[in-house]
């Protein structure tokens, strides 16, 4: 679907920036908000939708639209005017922290009521899984793996890890990208690597059947590793699984 100029959204197309509610006069100041922020346009594309409008996705917090800023594709999360927070920053700082380790998409741009961040083309874990080889799976484990010992190491924590969902997209290049911030914790005791090996090789799912066949280990294994890296969080407690 063809771009559209924020100045010529149609009415239907400006309500998104006001979900769940219409409220014309909010929309219009949020429409200011976006354009300072440099986005340009936006596609109304995705496997969700609102209002009649495609997105690419949708949450308690926010909705995120596919758009155009500084001369690239991006997507821009809008927070909702039944958000449970007064202001995305937060989550901005977090997903800058993230960033800063290699982990989550680019963040580009931030304000009260959205967040800019490269577009990332590619599939939801559990749906690329399904089509990967084995070879693949490790390649994109061990990637995860690594980037869970970056955040465990800045004391970021995502706390939704051991339930996968849409929570990772992995890429044509075979690059995992973690999603969702705006749940994590700079004050947990818990661990990403933990989360991220019990939602990989522990769950009774088609998903930890396959990651466990293709790094040849059983369950007692990575619980041992878990159990072992949780007491000592040395990396050498995981080494096996990232050679």
């Amino acid at each position: 679907m063809a771009a559209v100029s924020l100045w010529q959204l149609s009415r239907r197309q400006r309500s998104l920036l006001t979900y769940p509610v219409v409220d014309e006069a909010e929309a219009n100041k949020r429409l200011i908000e976006l354009s300072m922020l440099g986005v340009e346009k936006l596609s109304f594309e995705g496997p969700s939708e609102v209002h009649g409008e495609h997105i690419i996705a949708k949450g308690t917090v926010g909705i995120v639209l596919k758009g155009c800023a500084f001369g690239r594709e991006v997507a821009v999360k809008v927070r909702r005017l039944d958000a449970n927070r007064p202001s995305l920053l937060e989550e901005a700082e977090k997903l800058h922290l993230a960033n800063s380790v290699g982990s989550g998409p680019r963040l580009l741009a931030a304000s009260r009521n959205f967040l800019v961040w490269n577009y990332v083309k590619g599939l939801p874990l559990e749906k690329w899984f399904s089509r990967a080889t084995s070879r693949e799976l490790r390649q994109v484990v061990i990637n995860l793996l690594r980037q869970a010992l970056e955040l465990d190491r800045i004391g970021l924590i995502h706390m939704e890890l051991s339930r996968i969902g849409d929570h990772i997209v992995v890429t044509p290049e075979l690059k995992a990208v973690i999603f969702d911030f705006e749940t994590s914790s700079l004050g947990s005791r818990k661990s990403n690597v933990t989360q991220l090996i019990q939602g990989l090789f522990i769950r009774d799912s088609e998903l930890s059947e396959k990651a466990r066949s293709a790094f040849g280990v059983t369950k007692e294994d990575v619980l041992k590793a878990a159990k072992l890296y949780k007491e000592t969080r040395r990396e050498d407690a995981i080494a096996w699984l990232l050679a």
